[in-house]
């Protein structure tokens, strides 16, 4: 596989891990809780009489009630000691007791202290005096809550508990958060199972289950599966850069390099590329496409706003952009600065020839000894042959001679620089004769 889709998914499974994240509570919200508890008390008093009826009496009432307006005005301690008063009073009822244990999840909820509102949630659904409805809701909760503190084999065993015990069909969120549940736990296949469920009972699809299942199709290398959701995730959410990188990445694994290409040229309209690396790798891209002024443009703008850093590699790449588009003169400043960062004598070796093109055969020539100077070239024996060529046009007869026989040194430039010291010495000779 290539190095780009492993880099690809990988910005996957990262970008994943922040779509995992509790979507709220399900269920009963802190302030619903007695309106909620008083509507279970009165279906039960329309059922036939056999179990007693769990209601709330008038104190835990208004102690509950007021422990729910503190905790709105995020007074939590206060919240907290109404809800002790009737735990730790012995005139209340077990019923009371369970419904101030389940608020004290909220009121730690609100703190963010998830670990404490897990142990109120737990006690308060284990106590067997809260109803059926309530429990499943807290059961939901407790899902959620082991899910996003990283304890994926409890929030499991939640989500399990609940499907079991709900009634009728479960939601397309509860099929979601089973969904991120055996993703995070790496069952791939039930969590397509669940995400697929929850897709199916939802008109427009969501954002994040759009996520979640091609996380398990790239994971699994189902390019193919996901070509067709990547496309309509980017066409429904147009801004979403991560949608564009992984189409990207998954057009090049089907070997559509032009899609790939037109993909990433989307990326750059919208301003998605922000970082040095990319826009520079965007300008490679319009290189390797034969689009060298656009290449140019990206990496001058760039420069010129601080978006590119300013290193001899881009400067060369800058000096390619120019010299493939036939900007000569445009590209002698950037192989100029490279030139002066770099080691090597390569950068001045292209200044040379940037230089002959435009026949400045004096600056060429100053460009060639010096990177004859610095060295590291790849065929310095042809640099010293441009070197003669550039020393005839300014007639530098010995000085140029001496550079061909630097040249006629290696068997592949060698004839090519005797000719041109023969040439200069019939020149030479005409020139006496005359």
């Amino acid at each position: 596989m290539s190095q780009l889709c492993k880099s690809f998914r990988l910005v996957v499974i990262l970008a994943l891990a922040f779509a995992l994240q509790p979507v709220g509570w399900v269920g009963l919200a802190p302030t619903g809780l007695l309106d909620a508890h008083a509507q279970e008390a009165r279906q039960k008093k329309e059922k036939p009489k056999g179990r007693r009826s769990q209601v709330l009496g008038k104190r835990a009432y208004a102690l509950i009630e007021e422990a729910q307006n503190r905790l709105a005005e995020e007074d939590y301690v206060g919240a907290l000691s109404q809800l002790h008063q009737i735990r730790d009073g012995a005139k209340f009822s077990a019923y009371e007791k369970a419904v101030a244990l389940q608020t004290e999840g909220f009121v730690y909820a609100g703190q963010g202290d998830y670990t404490k509102t897990i142990q109120a949630f737990e006690k308060a659904a284990n106590s067997g005096d809260l109803p059926p409805r309530v429990v499943s809701d807290l059961i939901y909760n407790l899902a959620q809550l082991n899910l996003a503190e990283g304890r994926s084999a409890r929030a499991l065993d939640y989500i399990t508990r609940w499907f079991a015990t709900v009634e009728g069909e479960p939601t397309a969120d509860a099929y979601g958060l089973k969904a991120q549940i055996h993703l995070v736990m790496e069952d791939l296949t039930a969590a397509e199972q669940a995400v697929r469920k929850a897709l199916s009972k939802v008109e427009v699809p969501r954002q994040n289950w759009t996520r979640l299942l091609l996380s398990v199709l790239l994971q699994q290398e189902r390019y193919i599966e996901a070509r067709p959701i990547l496309e309509d995730a980017a066409l429904r959410w147009p801004n979403v850069k991560a949608f564009w990188q992984q189409l990207t990445a998954v057009y090049y694994e089907v070997d559509e390099e032009k899609l790939a290409f037109v993909a990433q040229q989307i990326m750059h309209r919208q301003n998605m590329l922000k970082t040095s690396k990319e826009l520079s790798s965007m300008a490679q891209l319009y290189l390797y496409h034969d689009i060298p002024i656009k290449a140019a443009t990206v990496l001058q703008t760039g420069f010129d706003d601080g978006r590119i850093e300013k290193t001899e590699k881009n400067y060369e790449l800058l000096a390619q952009s120019y010299m493939h588009a036939r900007e000569w003169d445009k590209a002698i400043k950037p192989l100029t600065v490279a030139a002066e960062k770099s080691d090597k004598g390569r950068f001045f070796e292209q200044l040379g020839q940037s230089y002959l093109q435009d026949e400045k055969w004096r600056d060429a020539e100053q460009a060639f000894v010096k990177a004859l100077n610095k060295g590291g070239l790849r065929d310095a024996p042809n640099t010293w042959l441009l070197l003669g060529i550039t020393r005839t046009r300014v007639e530098k007869w010995d000085a140029a001679i001496s550079a061909f026989r630097k040249a006629g040194e290696d068997d592949d430039t060698a004839r090519d620089a005797f000719r041109w010291i023969r040439s200069i010495e019939r020149q030479l000779a005409a020139q006496k004769s005359g």
